[in-house]
């Protein structure tokens, strides 16, 4: 990651209250190791589970609505930002007018920061904390400090500002809530400009659901179905590695591959359906992708977790009576069972 622009404001605002005070930083931070070291911070926790996906209403921005899509047309040139702290003290003003009608909210730092990844341009805009702690001074007394608050994001949003403003269709907004109560995250979305937001947990699920109605629909044996199921999540596994969106297509590449250019076909025909309405790419959610390789279930009493390729193997199914049989225990259970 290389970081092109650096800025923090403040906006001061207490709960209960409606005026918000901008205090705006005059120039940009310097690029130093201990920006760097935030930012990597900041890169860490956004990247964690939760993430929503988006895209701008209005990619050019209007006189209606959010004011930033139109910012960004104003301020971003050729790959690069014309004034930077201008853009990001008109983009914190553009907030307060979202969050000022809010009296449950707070204020915070507001947190810009332009970087490129693999010739690709980047923008994050996060809303940090403070919070006391405990320093230790040169002759070891103790005294309360105010610090940056690191240990989680309360709100934060990451454009692809290269896939922006290229007009690409895909959802190039990415953005998460922290645990801000609902109140917080509707001003949020109302300051980006999001148009229907999407949960990349949920966005995963369909992906899943859609994998096995697929199987299900082309009456694939379990072998291969497993098989198949495997490859889609190591797709998606390298993906949430690569910090990407997954591209549908990619998936129905990978049908036509294996099987053919028809079933390649009729699994984006499930996908384009009213059951699934897949959108062309999606974030992944890698805690949402276990359905795709495991089977489980519970109970009050009773837990069952296995690899579905063990399904036909040492795992066998009889639907008739609706029971399992378990060939090879795990020797941990084994043990517990014989010496009971």
């Amino acid at each position: 990651m290389s970081i092109s622009n650096l800025i923090v404001h403040e906006i001061q605002k207490h709960e209960g209250e409606r005026k918000a005070i901008l205090i705006a930083r005059p120039n940009e931070n310097p690029v130093d190791g201990q920006a760097e070291a935030v930012s990597a911070q900041v890169t860490n926790l956004f990247n964690r589970s939760g993430m929503n996906t988006g895209r701008f209403a209005n990619p050019q921005g209007s006189d209606e609505g959010s004011q930033f899509p139109a910012l960004l047309v104003k301020h971003f040139k050729d790959d690069a930002f014309v004034d930077f702290s201008g853009f990001t003290k008109d983009c914190a003003a553009e907030y307060l007018k979202h969050l000022e009608p809010v009296e449950e909210a707070e204020g915070g730092l507001l947190w810009f920061n332009h970087y490129e990844l693999h010739d690709t341009h980047f923008l994050y805009i996060v809303m940090l904390k403070r919070k006391h702690g405990i320093g230790l001074g040169a002759d070891l007394s103790l005294s309360q400090i105010e610090q940056i608050e690191m240990e989680k994001l309360h709100m934060a949003l990451r454009i692809n500002l290269t896939a922006w403003q290229s007009g690409d269709e895909g959802r190039y907004i990415a953005f998460r809530f922290g645990r801000a109560p609902k109140f917080e995250s509707e001003y949020f979305t109302q300051f980006i400009g999001c148009d229907e937001p999407k949960v990349a947990a949920k966005e995963t699920r369909k992906l899943v659901d859609l994998t096995s109605a697929f199987c299900q629909s082309e009456g694939l044996p379990s072998k291969q179905a497993n098989e198949f199921k495997k490859v889609v999540s190591e797709h998606c596994q390298a993906k949430v590695q690569d910090r990407e969106p997954l591209e549908i297509k990619v998936i129905a590449s990978e049908v036509e591959s294996r099987f053919s250019v028809e079933q390649a076909n009729k699994f984006l025909e499930i996908a384009d359906s009213e059951s699934f309405k897949m959108e062309k790419e999606i974030f992944v959610e890698k805690a949402a992708l276990k359905k795709l390789t495991r089977l489980s279930g519970s109970s009050r009493a009773l837990t069952l977790s296995f690899d579905s390729e063990l399904l036909g193997e040492s795992v066998v199914f009889d639907a008739d009576s609706g029971t399992l049989v378990i060939k090879e225990l795990p020797k941990s259970l084994l043990k517990q069972l014989q010496s009971m």
